[in-house]
């Protein structure tokens, strides 16, 4: 194996507080600097991970010969900008998802991917639940999908929320999971979207209906109004045909119709916790991407599809291909294969 990978972390809020454990447990990485535009954050983040050291400038770490990759945790809004400039300086990069809040936002990241040649990676971690992974290996061609998220109200400050579609806890942000994870499941490429929101309106609080290019169906449900009592925040079914599965918040995994063993106890974020080390071993290693610049857009077409659909109120078609940046005209593998690579 290659030496150790040096890292730098840029954006140190909430989600690197979130990741710097795994960071720290991961062998193969070390924190050589972080970066915030916030001091106290960037040097508060510096002494947990016992960094060389912290800086409010970019430049400084995109020039630094020491570090190999970033992993990129700063505002919604600003992840293309970050991962596209990350890559063009020759660093490796891990983007929190959404690494782009706009379809044109995904073409810069994927030229960029194509062009630098370094390795870029992305979350929506559900992929790598092992629910999720035993859900697929049983059920290989769903007819239906059905997936729940609901967060408080006061999380969400209503159907709105504070930011917006595009804000932290929108549908980009949140419901993003449900729409790469019914893609993933299903198997087939989306060609039509249909969506609503609450009280006609351009809303968070949404249902998205996904048509896929195999006859399939999707239903995303996502509600900012309030969960609570015997609602879960995530829940999830898939149907096909006589055999149906059910998972609540990735906690557990049920299957009805057959005799297949599902999964009585899983822990939540153990497809979250694992993804500094997979980011650690593509770089050092290569091999397939876990979560490329192409597969992790998916969820930002579909927004963006659905939020033209609210505005509309009439179902808007899908061509991946047109939505994507495809150099020779076809799809990358992770797309075409549906996450499995």
């Amino acid at each position: 194996m290659a030496r150790q990978l040096n890292l730098a972390i840029v954006g140190c809020g909430n989600i690197s507080r979130s990741h710097l454990p795994n960071m720290l447990k991961t062998p193969e990485m070390r924190v050589w600097a972080t970066m915030d535009v916030m001091e106290e954050a960037a040097r508060e983040r510096a002494g947990q991970a016992e960094a060389q050291y912290w800086t409010t400038d970019l430049d400084r770490l995109l020039s630094d010969d020491e570090i190999d990759a970033v992993v990129i945790c700063a505002t919604h809004d600003t992840h293309t900008e970050l991962a596209v400039k990350a890559a063009e300086a020759g660093k490796h990069v891990f983007v929190e998802k959404p690494p782009a809040m706009t379809i044109e936002e995904a073409k810069r990241l994927q030229r960029a991917a194509h062009e630098t040649g370094v390795q870029m990676m992305s979350g929506w971690w559900f992929k790598h639940s092992p629910v999720t992974k035993r859900l697929r290996s049983v059920i290989k061609q769903p007819y239906s999908i059905l997936f729940t998220l609901r967060i408080p109200g006061d999380h969400g400050k209503g159907p709105d929320g504070p930011g917006g579609p595009y804000g932290r806890d929108g549908i980009l942000d949140n419901s993003g999971y449900n729409l790469h994870w019914m893609w993933h499941v299903m198997r087939s490429q989306p060609v039509e979207v249909f969506a609503l929101g609450f009280d006609g309106r351009v809303t968070n609080s949404c249902t998205i209906l996904i048509r896929f290019e195999n006859g399939g169906m999707a239903t995303s449900l996502f509600s900012t109004i309030g969960s609570g009592g015997i609602l879960p925040k995530h829940y999830a079914e898939v149907h096909a045909g006589p055999v149906s599965a059910a998972t609540t918040r990735f906690y557990n995994l049920v299957f009805e119709g057959t005799d297949e063993p599902g999964i009585e106890k899983n822990e939540y974020h153990n497809g979250f916790d694992e993804e500094m080390g997979m980011f650690a071993r593509l770089c050092l290693e290569g091999g397939p991407n876990p979560m490329d610049m192409w597969e992790a857009c998916i969820p930002t077409v579909l927004v963006e599809k659905a939020l033209e659909s609210m505005r509309t109120g009439q179902p808007v078609p899908v061509n991946l291909k047109n939505e994507m940046y495809v150099p020779d005209g076809n799809l990358p593998t992770s797309v075409a294969n549906f996450g499995d690579v």
